[in-house]
């Protein structure tokens, strides 16, 4: 199943592990890395997902609401996977990083080329946080690892 936030979320315990998908935006993109991802690991997760058309122009009550929705999101995963696009700022993603770092739940996937990877690297290398340099490598190591 995927989630967003016009889907009521799913009760605390779930059938499948959940995997938020956090993480830079694709604009203009017809296939996103999100995409990517839950057509690769669909079979076996269910996934929330924070895109939401529109977001510049949401109200204030719906732009609560979102944001909301991602934060009960973040606290049902079992996995956040970051997903970090090398010309993206993305300050958001960057939050969720600090909010999500010491626990267990975080991958983060951040090619050479994001502004801060030297940073993020010895952050997760602290933390000891599963970090990838791209999305194949982390899908190749994700599936030999946790779908056998």
């Amino acid at each position: 199943m995927i989630y967003n936030s016009t889907i009521t979320l799913p009760g605390e315990i779930g059938v499948k592990k959940r995997i938020f998908l956090a993480g830079s935006m694709d604009i203009n993109v017809t296939n996103t890395w999100r995409d990517s991802i839950i057509n690769e690991l669909y079979n076996t997760y269910d996934f929330f997902d924070p895109t939401i058309d529109n977001h510049d122009n949401l109200t204030d009550t719906q732009m609560r609401n979102h944001i909301l929705w991602e934060l009960k999101a973040l606290e049902l995963s079992d996995i956040v996977l970051l997903n970090l696009l090398p010309e993206s700022k993305s300050p958001i993603s960057l939050i969720e990083l600090r909010m999500y770092v010491k626990t267990n739940k975080l991958i983060v996937v951040c090619p050479k080329e994001f502004y801060t990877s030297r940073y993020l690297e010895e952050l997760c290398s602290y933390y000891k946080v599963d970090l990838y340099k791209s999305l194949p490598d982390f899908l190749n190591h994700f599936t030999r690892t946790n779908l056998n």
